[in-house]
C-alpha cells in the first residue's frame, strides 16, 4: 500500500484509516466506497429533486416545474415502487408514452440507451415517484 485511500471504480475519497469514505463517484458508480454500479443515469439538464440510486431513479415529493432526463445503463424490466403525480400535467415518459396520476410504467421494458424524461408544471405537487429496473430474465 502508498498509504493514500482510493474509491472502487474511481471517485475521491476522504477520511482517516479506519473511517475513509467516497466524498465523490465516477459516473455511474454510488455508494459509500462507489462500488454500486447505478444502471440509470441523470443525463442532460436537472432541474428538482431527481435522483439514481442503484437499480433506481426518483423524484420523490418533487416540487414545481422540474425537468430531467435519466438514461438506462443497462436494459430491464421497470418495477414502479411508488407513482402519485399530478394526472394530465406531471408527467414520466417512456418510449414515447406519457404516465402520470396512479398509473406509472410498470413492467415496460427498456434497452440500454433508453431515456426517460420527468417534467412537472407550475401548479399541484404530489408523492413524486421512485422506479427500479429488474433483470428481464426471471425464473
Amino acid at each position: 500500500s502508498d498509504g493514500n485511500f482510493y474509491c472502487i471504480n474511481g471517485g475521491t475519497a476522504a477520511g482517516t484509516f479506519g473511517s475513509c469514505s467516497c466524498d465523490s463517484c465516477n459516473t455511474g458508480f454510488g455508494g459509500p466506497n462507489c462500488a454500486t454500479a447505478h444502471k440509470f443515469e441523470l443525463s442532460g439538464q436537472k432541474i428538482g429533486k431527481c435522483t439514481v440510486s442503484g437499480p433506481c431513479f426518483s423524484s420523490l415529493n418533487y416540487r414545481n416545474n422540474e425537468e430531467c432526463r435519466f438514461t438506462a445503463r443497462e436494459g430491464g424490466v421497470l418495477d414502479v415502487v411508488s407513482f402519485l403525480t399530478e394526472a394530465d400535467y406531471d408527467k414520466l415518459t417512456v418510449g414515447g408514452v406519457a404516465y402520470s396520476g396512479i398509473n406509472g410504467p410498470q413492467g415496460m421494458t427498456v434497452s440500454e440507451g433508453d431515456e426517460i424524461t420527468w417534467e412537472s408544471d407550475d401548479s399541484n405537487t404530489y408523492d413524486g415517484f421512485e422506479i427500479c429496473v429488474g433483470d428481464p430474465c426471471i425464473a
